[in-house]
């Protein structure tokens, strides 16, 4: 929609656009399989259409679990699958005890400044990047993992955005 300046009229669009709405929420509630290093996909949201100069948040919440006590293991957002670009990365969450959950919640702003809408699906992926057990994404009803995306407002007020494309 671009900048509202002063005189302009107010409309049902224009309001919508300056208020933050949940545009995606995709969620687990059961455990994913054991992973033991290579980068797996935990869950996969609808194609999501990020529409041209408007700034999102996205987040990814939940629980990493590993058979081994002081794993280490990385989740992450990205666009379309394992090799996609990534658009919210946790380094590195350690894993204190064998069999504990270690809660994640992630967010970061992404902006697609581009002339263009661009339609995506995004993964939220996990992989255990040190130690020597079988990591996973644990959910349940109670502790449930999602990715959600919020549209937040204009591209141009999030300088340093994480790029959309």
């Amino acid at each position: 929609m671009g900048l509202w300046l002063s005189g302009m009229r107010t409309t049902a669009d224009r309001l919508n656009d300056n208020t933050p709405h949940t545009v995606s929420y995709t969620s687990i509630t059961a455990n994913t399989a054991t992973n033991t290093g290579t980068e797996a996909v935990a869950l996969t949201t609808a194609s999501i259409t990020f529409r041209a100069g408007r700034a999102y948040r996205v987040t990814f919440k939940g629980l990493v679990q590993s058979s081994t006590a002081a794993d280490q293991v990385t989740v992450r957002v990205r666009k379309t699958n394992t090799s996609g670009d990534v658009y919210l990365d946790s380094f590195r969450l350690v894993v204190p005890t064998a069999g504990g959950n270690t809660p994640f919640y992630l967010a970061n702003i992404c902006a697609n400044s581009t002339a263009s809408d661009v339609s995506a699906v995004l993964v939220g992926t996990y992989a255990r990047v040190s130690g020597a057990g079988n990591a996973l994404i644990s959910a349940t009803t109670t502790h449930v993992c999602y990715i959600e995306v919020e549209e937040i407002g204009d591209a141009v007020d999030f300088a340093g955005a994480r790029a959309i494309t």
